[in-house]
């Protein structure tokens, strides 16, 4: 076994071996224990990127692959991790979020740090083997650990609104998993194996009143994770009732994670050419459309920042579904670029509001008065990424958008090219709502004494480190518009490995 092959392995380990650390860390004093924090996240990410410089040649020409294998080959329940350009896209763009989460977090969070940090690791493990593992067995367990580890995230406030809001998300993260447990029983009592690869080779030998109810309840368990109209209500009061790094982790990263299982599901294992034939990828591709209209419609309504900002994902997640239904390579090449540029825009727009919300009495929108006066600079750099999720040119939202939009048109898909466009002009209207409110002046003889102190609370305990974080997210959104072309070679790769999961099949099943 090479040693390149055992840093599979590493990147779920190392982040559980911090984790670990975190919870017996109560006796260090905070610096030591954000700086453990960050340079372990560090190590991670430069894991990824030593995987794709030293593999550069390989990837380029769509033959990087690496596999691990832990555990008695010929049992069901084997550690099966493998990495071909797909999963090697993907955590890099989602380790990249994460290290800039982490640093936001250590002067965000100021109390509880060891526990934040302890579950905040064992989210980033179960993340991981969620992108690595070639094993259905293993990716229920990660995904099942995801819904675990970030429940009481989500309620880290404990007041009673956070404390409901982790309960509901536990509740339909659990009942998602469960539906995934059915699939995954269902197959291997027909085919005898949990490897992916296994799977795909043989899934056609299985009745097709049985491949039906197998990909049922796969989309079930996809839809309930992604937050797809009618099962996304959970979704906005569980990404608006955590702490501001926990909103960006799970709307701008998490939700990613679940749409490359859905492309590994639905391409590598299961061939897409079943969904077209049981006539699910239409009904599935138009219900992402309506989840996108129903997302950003509901966004419009929201008083609360936070909620808005969760409806938009909302919208946003059910345009990248569908347009990946399309199964083109005009549309791989849309959905792919725009997750990377959601990533980055729906992290800053989260870190950004929640910088901002520390001096605020509430998320509510007439609490925002005078804001944008305030902080001038983290409000400017909140306003570029507004703008770069409606789709304004040169940033990454736009050009993103407009392979979206070109993918709809070529396909002659004219509902879809509808909801991009209506997407962006809603999504204009309900962020200058926000915006001009920030700009409002407030007369300095309105506030109470009360009000005046918890304005200026958030100050005192913040220095540059969340604003750096804020204006690096702003910075790549213009840089990555502006050269998106940087992008291209990743992200084709990665198209590649849709359109040839056969690949993917014969170097797993060769050991």
């Amino acid at each position: 076994m090479s040693l390149m092959n055992i840093e599979l392995i590493l990147l779920t380990v190392l982040p559980v071996l911090i984790a670990v650390f975190m919870c017996f860390s109560t006796n260090f004093n905070r610096h030591s224990r954000n700086f453990i924090a960050v340079m372990g996240v560090g190590i991670e990410l430069a894991l990824v990127i030593s995987l794709f410089v030293l593999n550069f040649e390989a990837v380029k020409n769509s033959n990087f692959f690496l596999q691990y294998t832990l555990g008695y080959t010929d049992t069901p329940f084997v550690i099966n991790l493998a990495m071909d350009n797909l999963s090697l896209f993907f955590s890099l763009i989602v380790t990249s979020a994460i290290f800039l989460i982490v640093i936001f977090s250590t002067q965000y969070i100021t109390a509880k740090e060891n526990i934040y940090f302890a579950l905040f690791f064992l989210v980033l493990a179960s993340i991981q083997g969620s992108i690595l593992t070639a094993d259905l067995f293993t990716l229920y367990l990660f995904i099942e650990a995801i819904t675990i580890f970030t429940t009481p995230l989500i309620s880290f406030e404990k007041t009673e609104e956070t404390t409901r809001a982790a309960m509901q998300y536990l509740f339909y993260g659990i009942t998602g998993g469960v539906f995934f447990f059915i699939s995954m029983i269902l197959i291997y009592f027909n085919l005898g194996t949990l490897k992916m690869a296994a799977v795909a080779e043989s899934f056609a030998l299985i009745s097709t009143p049985m491949q039906l109810t197998i990909i049922i309840f796969f989309l079930l368990a996809l839809i309930i994770k992604l937050g797809i109209f009618p099962i996304h209500f959970w979704l906005p009061r569980a990404h608006s009732a955590c702490p501001a790094p926990i909103s960006a982790l799970l709307s701008g990263v998490l939700l990613k994670v679940y749409l490359y299982i859905f492309m590994r599901l639905f391409w590598t294992m299961i061939a897409f050419d079943f969904l077209v034939e049981l006539h699910l990828s239409d009904f599935v591709l138009n219900l992402a459309l309506v989840s996108s209209l129903i997302g950003h419609v509901f966004a419009l309504q929201a008083d609360d920042l936070k909620k808005m900002l969760a409806y938009s994902s909302i919208g946003h997640i059910g345009m990248i579904l569908a347009v990946l239904l399309l199964n083109t390579e005009a549309a791989f090449y849309g959905g792919l670029l725009h997750i990377t540029a959601h990533l980055m825009m729906k992290s800053g727009l989260f870190l950004s509001s929640g910088y901002l919300l520390q001096t605020t009495l509430s998320h509510n929108i007439n609490d925002l008065r005078g804001i944008g006066h305030t902080n001038r600079l983290v409000f400017a750099a909140f306003i570029i990424i507004c703008l770069g999720t409606i789709g304004m040119p040169p940033l990454i939202g736009f050009v993103s958008k407009w392979y979206v939009l070109l993918a709809f048109l070529k396909a002659r898909h004219f509902f879809g090219a509808f909801v991009v466009a209506a997407g962006s002009i809603i999504a204009l209207i309900y962020y200058l709502r926000y915006i001009s409110h920030a700009y409002e002046t407030v007369k300095e003889d309105g506030k109470s004494i009360k009000e005046e102190l918890l304005s200026l609370k958030g100050f005192f305990s913040s220095t540059n480190k969340m604003k750096s974080v804020i204006y690096i997210f702003t910075i790549l959104i213009v840089i990555f518009g502006l050269g998106f072309k940087i992008l291209e070679m990743p992200i084709n790769t990665a198209i590649f490995e849709l359109l040839n999961p056969e690949k993917y099949i014969e170097l797993v099943l060769g050991g």
